[in-house]
């Protein structure tokens, strides 16, 4: 009886954990400010890429800390062509798994485009945890 008491307390203890993690992500990454008309791939980022990228690219998520993710708006993210970001994308890249068998190519593409869409929002220069060479999307 002991031993199952504490694993319950343990799972009880993760459990409150994940939810404290998610609620400090929503937080910290909020939504890009809503224009008349959405860009068709900010959807498709909202559910494949916001988990790591943060909801406004900047990466600022447990994950994207963890892993040293670039922010989307910077400079080194924008500079990509459209084609090196839908590479990456499809591909994956250091820890971004591959997008190829998840998306369609025109989902693919929308993405990118939602991504060139993020760089024209302001990113604070110091605030990009990654590098050109880490770009993850």
């Amino acid at each position: 009886m002991k031993s199952f008491m504490k694993i319950l307390l343990l799972l009880l203890a993760l459990a409150i954990m994940l939810v404290a993690q998610q609620a400090d992500t929503k937080a910290a990454s909020p939504a890009p400010p809503q224009t008349k008309a959405a860009t068709p791939g900010r959807k498709i980022f909202e559910e494949n890429c916001m988990r790591c990228h943060g909801a406004d690219g900047s990466s600022n998520t447990f994950i994207g800390h963890k892993w040293n993710i670039p922010d989307l708006r910077s400079d080194a993210v924008q500079k990509l062509s459209a084609e090196q970001r839908i590479t990456i994308i499809t591909g994956g890249k250091n820890n971004m798994p591959a997008h190829k068998d998840k998306l369609t190519s025109e989902e693919i593409r929308l993405v990118e485009s939602y991504v060139r869409e993020l760089g024209k929002q302001p990113a604070p220069a110091a605030s990009s945890p990654g590098a050109a060479g880490n770009s993850e999307k």
